[in-house]
């Protein structure tokens, strides 16, 4: 909920030192007189700041911007309190229900916006799509790389939130090292705010307890899931998303995984060990292979993948696909596809999420 950002234009300094100090600062134009420390001629650390219409803020600043802990008093008996971030109200608390319709219509300026909603979530997505392994080392595989290109243009799309540049992004095949997606990951969920989602795809060979990047070797650069995971868990994102459309090595595991249960639940729990709402959507079992189809040109799991999130999993037509909607769309389906095939394919969800968790909308 954005209720708090500041534009600095040339007024006057009542008292004190505003630009590396404290002292009291007025803005006839934007409306407001504010008093604390300053830092580089914007607020930064404690002050108050009191608008003409009798709203004020009293708390923390960085950068110009309410950032820390504060209080937004709307009026005697409405109050915003907690944690700000960069002008938003991160944990919002009011004296009264009425307070957030009352918010939306103040007067406070807004930043300019590069085409998003600045008091709706953000949704930052990356794909990884690896075909293109190395023959002596493991099988290269025909459609993945396909398959990540096909994600990236749905997140592009209206239904998967017309993401920019900088919120969707793709590494396939060569950009697809452990370095690049690691370094990837880690600069973009970095920038995800506490309401937002964030959303790692990843289509290409697996092994217990790790992906493959383009540059496995045999022993060397596999992405563990506990570094996923680690990933995950730094990540200030109240919605959390994995999906793995992995063909996993199945003589690697099948040997125990007929007779212990326990390890195969315990290898899908792997990634959804983070805090928060994290949901893990994968492809197969551990003692199963992931599907890839040539009358489909793709893998069998991302195919029903973007037919769920494109729309048809939309079980009660309220134009939204939820999470547990898109698994139980991709459940049936591609199960139903693997037997029609003579073969087995079992997608699985784990995680600590809300059950109806927004992933798309359907035109």
């Amino acid at each position: 909920m954005l209720i708090g950002q500041c534009g600095f234009l040339p007024a006057q300094c009542l008292s004190g030192d505003c630009v590396n100090g404290k002292g009291t600062y007025q803005s006839v134009k934007r409306g407001w007189k504010y008093t604390g420390q300053f830092k580089n001629t914007k607020p930064d650390g404690k002050g108050k700041m009191v608008f003409n219409d009798g709203r004020f803020y009293d708390g923390d600043f960085l950068n110009g911007k309410f950032h820390g802990h504060g209080t937004m008093h709307l009026d005697e008996n409405v109050q915003i309190k907690g944690a700000w971030r960069e002008g938003y109200s991160v944990n919002e608390r009011s004296t009264e229900t009425a307070s957030l319709s009352r918010v939306e219509k103040t007067t406070i300026p807004r930043p300019k916006t590069t085409g998003h909603i600045n008091n709706t979530p953000k949704v930052w997505a990356l794909a990884v799509g690896v075909a293109a392994y190395d023959p002596t080392v493991i099988k290269p595989l025909k459609f993945t790389d396909d398959d990540a290109y096909r994600m990236l243009n749905f997140w592009k799309s209206a239904g998967g939130g017309s993401l920019d540049d900088e919120h969707a992004q793709a590494l396939v095949d060569e950009a697809a090292t452990k370095e690049n997606i690691v370094k990837t990951l880690k600069e973009m969920f970095a920038k995800a705010g506490p309401n937002d989602l964030v959303i790692f795809y990843f289509s290409g060979h697996g092994l217990t307890g790790a992906f493959l990047p383009v540059d496995y070797d045999g022993v060397r650069n596999k992405l563990l899931h506990s570094e996923v995971n680690k990933i995950f868990s730094k990540c200030p994102a109240k919605f959390k998303l994995c999906i793995a459309d992995a063909c996993h090595s199945g003589s690697l595991l099948a040997q125990r995984a007929d007779r212990d249960k326990e390890m195969i639940d315990t290898y899908y729990r792997a990634l959804a060990e983070s805090s928060g709402g994290t949901a893990l959507l994968m492809s197969s079992r551990a003692d199963e292979d992931s599907l890839e189809s040539t009358p489909l040109r793709q893998g069998v799991f991302s195919h029903f993948l973007l037919r769920g999130i494109k729309g048809e999993a939309d079980a009660n037509s309220d134009k939204i696909v939820t999470i547990q909607e898109l698994f139980n769309y991709v459940e049936r389906s591609v199960d139903t596809f693997a037997r029609e095939n003579n073969r087995f394919q079992t997608p699985c969800m784990e995680g600590n999420y809300d059950k109806n968790m927004p992933v798309s909308v359907k035109k």
